[in-house]
């Protein structure tokens, strides 16, 4: 006789083995860790002691991009990055390369220019607000007022000079490094690099940036997009109504692939699209064709974004064409449109990701063509308040690759946003709440659904470990 399950219970073979570390690091020593591959203890979300060690030991030792490319497109122009307690400025030189310097005059520590700001430096000069010591576009001193005034020695040169921080460009982002004897940035990517590079990020431009300061952990805000397990819950109009196990959470694919994931389904072979295998539904008794196109024009009008109307007129021409050459007659017409438009669209390549997290703060899901990003960062020292942001990029025309950058839109309140990332807000704002309620001691994750934000705090755990 077959013994029965009961409603709640799940056969031995189809259960989720725990999450395994990629990594052979001893990290017992670290507070809070991640021990079992299951659980999360609930103190690494407000926690200050702990919220210290990530500073300490992965935000100054890891790259994290500070902005584009395009944010400081002539000589002089720069923008302010900050994390935590650090404040750099991130400047073009004359030669057109781009240097980054630490915010803080050498004489007494003034920041010399505004967190956030931008601008450009008039005649190439970087000029203390304070008593106008100023320094040329790569640090080094040029004036000091009343320099007699000073003790022989005290002032060289060598010793008041800006320092520099270790920089590099990549994708279009400018990525930085506080730590000196850190992997080169294209170790740290290693062959991840051939999942984001055939994406074109160097040829996208910001359409619009937004950012919010929320009351959540930077973490808690950046693992809403680390898994798709909550869409059914959470974005029932990118469910289609469908509830409960009607929306089939197995079908989104989860990539592990080092620090990141990355999905690399590639839409078809265009020069075999009658090759192409429809990836299965994850709705019951919906299509597949049918769901990519009608998903995309709820994710333009929830996020304008992820898809752009550039994406809707393309699946206006194909919406009623039969299921099975809905996906690659749009990616077909969206490839002519691009070729008639002089939009430099990259080659379709089978490893291309349209979704992926680079450790330890940048999440892009979108479309050939087009990318939604987010940035999570902590809000100074406070582990509970961290500093959102989203930008949607798009490659644009040939013409328009010059056009000015957008300023970016903010402190927005949650109403502001699109209704898809107010949703998404909604429930940053609830957890960090539970998670200072002591109303329970850890997060219970699926390994299956949620692989990513173990693979997150793995990688905090042994930076913490390690540095």
């Amino acid at each position: 006789m077959t013994a029965q399950l009961s409603p709640t219970e799940v056969p031995a073979t189809e259960q989720a083995a725990p999450y395994v570390p990629r990594h052979d690091v001893d990290t017992s020593r670290v507070p809070f860790r991640l021990a079992d591959g299951v659980h999360l203890p609930v103190q690494r979300y407000y926690d200050q002691h702990f919220a210290d060690l990530e500073y300490e030991k992965m935000w100054l030792h890891t790259w994290q991009w500070a902005c584009r490319e395009e944010d400081i497109p002539e000589p002089g122009d720069y923008i302010e990055y900050s994390i935590v307690n650090k404040t750099v400025i991130v400047v073009r030189q004359p030669d057109r390369s781009i240097k980054v310097l630490n915010n803080v005059c050498p004489h007494r520590a003034t920041q010399l220019v505004e967190p956030a700001d931008s601008g450009a430096f008039g005649g190439s000069q970087i000029v203390c607000p304070f008593h106008g010591w100023r320094f040329d576009l790569d640090g080094s001193q040029n004036y000091i007022y009343c320099r007699k005034g000073f003790a022989p020695g005290s002032i060289d040169p060598d010793t008041t000079r800006l320092t520099e921080v270790r920089s590099a460009v990549k994708y279009g982002f400018v990525w930085i490094n506080f730590d000196d004897e850190a992997p080169t940035l294209e170790e740290f990517f290693g062959d991840y690099d051939k999942h984001l590079a055939p994406m074109a990020m160097d040829r996208m431009r910001v359409r619009w940036w937004k950012y919010a300061v929320v009351p959540g952990n930077w973490k808690v805000a950046t693992e809403a997009f680390l898994e798709g397990y909550h869409v059914m819950q959470a974005h029932p109009e990118l469910a289609f109504g469908a509830t409960d196990d009607q929306y089939d959470a197995d079908g989104i694919p989860f990539y592990h692939h080092g620090m990141g994931h990355v999905d690399t389904a590639a839409p078809f072979d265009p020069e075999h699209p009658e090759n192409y295998k429809l990836p299965p539904p994850l709705i019951a008794g919906m299509e597949p064709g049918r769901f990519f196109i009608d998903q995309n024009q709820v994710l333009f009008e929830g996020t304008d974004g992820f898809a752009t109307a550039r994406d809707e007129y393309i699946a206006d021409r194909i919406r009623d064409l039969p299921d099975d050459q809905v996906l690659w007659k749009f990616f077909e017409e969206l490839y002519r449109y691009a070729e008639e438009a002089d939009i430099p669209l990259p080659p379709m390549d089978p490893n291309a990701s349209t979704y992926g997290f680079v450790f330890p703060n940048l999440v892009f899901l979108g479309l050939t063509g087009n990318l939604l990003f987010y940035r999570f960062r902590p809000n100074g020292t406070d582990p509970n308040t961290a500093i959102f942001e989203a930008f949607a990029m798009q490659i644009p025309r040939r013409c328009d690759m010059d056009n000015a950058a957008p300023e970016r839109e903010g402190p927005l309140e949650p109403e502001d946003w699109p209704f898809v990332l107010q949703q998404d807000m909604g429930n940053i704002y609830r957890q960090q709440a539970g998670y200072r309620s002591g109303a329970i001691t850890h997060s219970t994750l699926s390994p299956r659904y949620e692989p990513m934000i173990f693979s997150l705090h793995s990688e905090i755990d042994r930076y913490i470990a390690t540095t």
